[in-house]
């Protein structure tokens, strides 16, 4: 397999990390978290103590995976966040937030 493909099938598990946690797909739809543009998931309006461990949470998961890709692969990291961001952004469902470029929430 080639690196290319690897590096492919990594960012797809990392991608598809946050559709197994029910409670991010929650918040999501609930409209309380969303993609910011950097790849990492943000709080869109009303925080919780709650809110801010599971951000944290999987924040932590993501930089931990785009610092291996981007190892892997020679790259800087902020590459492999900007590609996942597009590809999470891709990914929503209707009605839940994205940052824009202009660091703006819009809901897809």
């Amino acid at each position: 397999m080639s690196m290319v493909k690897k590096a492919l099938l990594v960012l797809g598990l990392i991608l598809a990390l946050p559709a197994m946690a029910i409670s991010l797909e929650e918040a999501k739809k609930q409209g309380l978290v969303g993609e910011a543009n950097s790849g990492y998931i943000a709080i869109v309006d009303a925080s919780s103590p709650e809110l801010e461990k599971l951000v944290k949470k999987i924040n932590a998961e993501r930089k931990q995976a785009y610092t291996e890709i981007a190892k892997s692969h020679n790259v800087d990291i902020a590459q492999v966040a900007a590609r996942a961001a597009e590809k999470l952004e891709a990914r929503l469902s209707r009605g839940e937030y994205y940052q824009d470029n202009l660091g703006r929430w819009v809901r897809k």
